[in-house]
């Protein structure tokens, strides 16, 4: 079987797992669990925030990694990075209005990015409207991707090459959430974006590169892109997620003058987890559509797709006698990505195994192991392999 079909049949088995984890829904009622979190990780889900200001809380986080890679036998990267420095700020408003703020500083300063800033209108526990520079709710990684959170030192394929996570959008829309039964309960998010640009094509001379068109400040097109998500979740730490992500990425029109034929890329995203036997199992699976202009197919691919799945599982607990909080985590994740699915090569997969070490729940020293294999446009393999490891703290 070739690696092409292993992965196709791995997506296709994650997602009926995905499914079969479902229960029937029960009553659904307006009234939600208001003590639990929109999303654990998300932009309110900050525990170390401290009020220093009043109404305002700040806090951030920081990471730093150690790299080493080689490529086919050869040494590719040694060295050290200070990866990521963010800050992050909320206010209360009032009982009605609420604001929160991301500024991530990233390569050691190179990079200077305002990831959110939203300004939250709460009427209804089933509807809050939201404005300002987004966290698209594009899959539930997007929405929960902090370095002290998540296991591994590296984002998942499918998450950087794919989807361009983190993927901030200037937009306006609504969000909400209501209970289902006991325990259970869905929330929803909709939002109109200015969606991605033509970089996305015009920036890369390898191929159709989504992440490229992000940034699209001002719209360059007057065309708004719609996203959101719908989530599940019959019991905490047991969720599905659907979400998509539509729009035009080409400018077609100036001044209302049609000057080319428009253009609409298209990502739709699964997205789960669960806990069974102590073991939390969570991932996502992508897939873009593209439209590409006809001088370009061929060259630049119109459907890109990738999938991963993580295991985590915590032991001992206070074993170490002055950290009495500690716990250590071993953990596995298997991804891939396909940058082009009408053509042979431009995949890429790999598998990664480490093991954690969190002193408290919000620092965690990581070491990763990664093995992989890279194939290019005409499919020839490259195999690489990495060793990471990486400290990253909440504060």
């Amino acid at each position: 079987m070739t690696p092409r079909h292993t992965a196709s049949r791995a997506r296709q088995t994650f997602l009926l797992a995905l499914v079969l984890a479902a229960t029937p829904a029960s009553r659904v009622t307006a009234q939600a669990d208001s003590t639990r979190p929109f999303v654990r990780g998300g932009v309110y889900d900050k525990p170390y925030q401290a009020r220093l200001l009043g109404r305002t809380a700040i806090g951030g986080y920081a990471e730093a990694h150690a790299r080493y890679e080689r490529v086919d036998g050869a040494t590719d990267e040694m060295g050290f990075v200070a990866k990521r420095f963010n800050l992050f700020t909320s206010t209360r408003v009032s009982d009605f209005v609420r604001m929160a703020a991301e500024l991530e500083f990233e390569e050691g300063g190179e990079e200077v990015k305002l990831e959110y800033a939203a300004i939250d209108l709460r009427i209804h526990a089933a509807l809050t409207i939201r404005g300002g520079m987004l966290l698209s709710p594009l899959g539930r990684f997007n929405l929960s991707h902090d370095s002290p959170l998540n296991e591994f030192t590296d984002r998942p394929l499918v998450s950087t090459e794919v989807l361009g996570v983190a993927l901030s959008e200037p937009g306006f829309g609504v969000l909400g959430q209501a209970a289902i039964g006991r325990q259970g309960r869905v929330t929803w998010e909709a939002y109109l974006t200015n969606g991605f640009h033509d970089g996305l094509v015009a920036n890369s001379a390898e191929g159709t590169r989504i992440p490229l068109g992000r940034g699209n400040i001002e719209d360059q097109n007057a065309s708004p892109a719609v996203v959101g998500r719908l989530a599940w979740s019959p019991r905490v730490g047991m969720e599905l997620g659907i979400s998509g992500h539509h729009g035009a990425w080409n400018a077609f029109t100036v001044e209302g003058t049609p000057v080319d034929e428009r253009r609409d890329l298209t990502i739709s995203v699964l997205d789960g987890e669960l806990s069974v036997a102590g073991i939390r199992v969570s991932g996502e699976a992508a897939l873009a559509r593209i439209d590409i202009p006809p001088g370009l197919a061929g060259t630049y691919a119109s459907r890109q797709a990738g999938w991963f799945l993580d295991l985590a599982r915590d032991f001992g607990a206070g074993l170490i006698p002055t950290a009495p909080g500690s716990l250590f985590t071993l953990k596995a994740r298997i991804d891939a990505i396909d940058l082009d699915t009408e053509a042979v090569g431009h995949h890429v997969r790999q598998a990664g195994l480490g093991i954690n070490f969190r002193p408290t729940s919000e620092s965690v020293v990581k070491l990763d192991f990664v093995r992989g294999w890279r194939f290019d446009p005409f499919n020839n393999r490259s195999d690489f392999a990495r060793l990471l490891a990486s400290f990253a703290t909440y504060f």
